[in-house]
């Protein structure tokens, strides 16, 4: 992840901020189009935020909000008489990706655009990466880390309900993976291949999920409406951790039975921006997924990002989970910063009473999970490209909060399943009021209220005495 933090709504510092996952909302670009620019680096084995005032890439364009849906219309169409490049349309948010004129700033541009009437803000469109910090996966510790959050104990109350959907924002998915046949979401509504919106929820041929990458890095393409695919690898290895099968094959993931929203917001590089990941929010609130696992982000402040939090989690109940940063350092990245959302950092696989020395610090992070020889599913085709797979076959070994934050997803996910009435509040509240307190160490605002704990996590339902819980 990368940069410093942007305070406020009018504040515009350059930074980019790097995060991995998928998603999907409907868009339709104007024309006449054209790619905004990139350049620096790929994807690092290490991502986390650079540190205060150390720009990355520039952002990759400008989103500008509408004040209404009638406005979008209007500012469009001076955009387009002023020389901006209208890029895409998120309909959604009645927001717009512009490109500056020729020879404008970003901070220019910007500042033009704040006062036409009926923009409610404009801002960078920030840019984010994935949050992994890959490892060498020559040990396969899945059991270790999860009998240490007490993972099996509370399979004996619940094991995950294919009625509780939970979207994943990331890279996409490998539908033909065998550890996750029959976990991923199908949308009754939409006829696949017809090249139709069948069901008008903006999103054409998601069939599986839906995808927002329309500013890709170079050498990646652009995904559109039901283009899913992972080509990267750091989104099937996130679903893993959530939902991978109980076979006798593999490995499993901690709430076997959900279904997964695939949600595709970063390209093959692990690379978004906020318009993309907001799309996202938004497009799986209202397809009805409770839980959203964001496992990637960013330093700066994002308005849209924070908007369609906001709005899915007060208007849909939904909760976010998402991971601190890989920076080692003080300040958690957005969306995790955001309130409603649950943070998680990441504790040390070989100590979890200590934090992993990666892992972003800050007052905001709810809780921790372990975050270090993490178990995922990864497609055949990223073998060698992200992860080194392991010898029992597509799967890999990782490191980072991104990695962390899906096994909090998982026990949300548990939770959610055993009481489907439970409000996003209480869901964050259970989590926390369960977690298992850690030494201070290092850093007194590490792990928030402490160590994910799995059963007391599910038998917290029975002591509060929730309306119809009964032991399975």
């Amino acid at each position: 992840m990368g940069g410093g933090t942007v305070h406020g709504l009018r504040s515009h510092a350059r930074w980019y901020a790097r995060l991995a996952i998928v998603a999907v909302l409907a868009t339709a670009a104007l024309t006449p189009t054209r790619p905004a620019s990139t350049s620096g680096d790929g994807p690092s084995g290490q991502l986390a935020l650079s540190p205060p005032g150390v720009p990355l890439r520039p952002p990759s364009g400008i989103v500008v909000r509408a004040k209404s849906p009638a406005d979008l219309d209007r500012v469009a169409a001076y955009a387009r008489a002023n020389g901006f490049w209208v890029n895409e349309r998120a309909p959604s948010l009645s927001a717009l990706r512009l490109a500056a004129p020729d020879g404008v700033s970003v901070d220019a541009a910007i500042a033009q655009l704040d006062a036409v009437d009926g923009v409610a803000y404009a801002e960078p469109a920030y840019t984010m990466m994935r949050a992994d910090v890959p490892a060498d996966p020559l040990y396969t510790r899945e059991a270790a880390y999860l009998d240490i959050e007490r993972a099996p104990d509370a399979w004996g109350i619940e094991t995950g309900n294919a009625s509780t959907l939970v979207a994943v924002l990331d890279t996409g998915i490998d539908l033909t993976h065998p550890d996750l046949q029959g976990r991923i979401w199908t949308n009754a509504r939409e006829i696949a291949g017809n090249g139709v919106d069948d069901d008008g929820n903006g999103c054409i041929d998601d069939v599986r999920g839906c995808a927002f990458v329309s500013d890709p890095s170079p050498g990646c393409t652009a995904a559109h409406d039901g283009a899913i695919d992972d080509d990267l690898g750091h989104g099937t290895f996130v679903t893993g951790i959530i939902a991978a099968n109980a076979n006798t094959a593999g490995m499993v993931g901690v709430a076997r039975g959900v279904t997964i929203l695939p949600v595709k917001v970063l390209d093959c590089d692990g690379a978004g921006d906020s318009l993309a990941v907001a799309q996202g929010v938004l497009y799986a609130a209202k397809e009805g997924a409770r839980i959203v696992n964001i496992s990637l982000g960013g330093p700066a402040d994002s308005a849209i990002l924070r908007e369609a939090v906001r709005i899915a989690h007060d208007d849909y109940g939904v909760l976010v989970v998402a991971a601190s940063g890989n920076t080692g350092a003080v300040g958690v990245a957005y969306p995790a910063r955001y309130p409603n959302v649950l943070a998680v950092g990441a504790a040390a696989g070989d100590n979890p009473d200590k934090r992993a020395a990666f892992s972003t610090t800050g007052p905001e992070i709810d809780v921790v999970a372990i975050g270090q020889d993490i178990v995922g599913t990864v497609p055949k085709s990223s073998c060698g490209v992200f992860l080194p797979c392991l010898a029992a076959g597509p799967y890999a070994v990782g490191d980072g909060t991104s990695f962390a934050a899906p096994q909090v997803t998982g026990l949300v996910a548990l939770v959610l399943s055993h009481t489907p009435t439970l409000s996003a509040a209480s869901l964050l509240g259970i989590v926390k009021a369960t977690a298992h307190a850690v030494p201070a160490g290092d850093r007194s605002d590490w792990a928030g209220a402490g160590r994910i704990d799995m059963l007391q996590a599910l038998e917290r339902q029975f002591r509060l005495g929730a309306p119809g819980v009964t032991r399975n």
